[in-house]
């Protein structure tokens, strides 16, 4: 009886050891995804092929990194144009501070503004701004469209 006691024991430990080994054993790996092994070190840019019927045009889009407007009034000095590399027409929202306080029409490639008009004043003070270029086709098919974010400077010392 004694033996038999031992060998359940026994048989229970292992048992036991087993599943904790089966539940617990796994290394601490979870499952991840699983990578693509034909992908390869980037090493940069390569020279990719171009044929001369090649339709790959791509639109340039004119960055701003900050603004400064007058405050307490509508009348606004500014450079928002569409480069005249470009093969179709952008239309610009002004959004500042989430509020739409301006919009063109549409503007041909190498064409744009100095002067605008805003919708409503602006107090001093720094504000987050955001020029929406929309771009179409002349038949109207819309294109891409960016979002150029910049800082905002409304100053009354100007």
């Amino acid at each position: 009886m004694k033996k038999r006691n031992i060998f359940v024991i026994v048989l229970i430990l292992l048992l036991v050891g087993i599943t904790i080994v089966f539940f617990f054993g796994r290394s601490g790996k979870k499952d991840l995804l699983p990578t693509d092994n034909n992908a390869e070190e980037w090493n940069g840019d390569q020279k990719l092929p171009s044929g001369a019927n090649s339709d790959d045009k791509t639109i340039k889009i004119p960055g701003i990194s900050s603004l400064v407007f007058i405050s307490d009034q509508k009348g606004q000095k500014v450079n928002f144009y569409n480069p005249k590399e470009n093969d179709c027409l952008f239309r610009m929202t002004l959004y500042i501070e989430d509020k739409q306080y301006w919009q063109s029409g549409y503007i041909d490639s190498g064409k744009g503004y100095y002067d605008i008009t805003l919708d409503d004043t602006l107090q001093s003070g720094d504000y987050n701004g955001v020029l929406l270029i929309e771009c179409y086709k002349e038949e109207g098919t819309a294109l891409n469209s960016a979002k150029v974010e910049f800082n905002l400077i409304v100053s009354n010392d100007l």
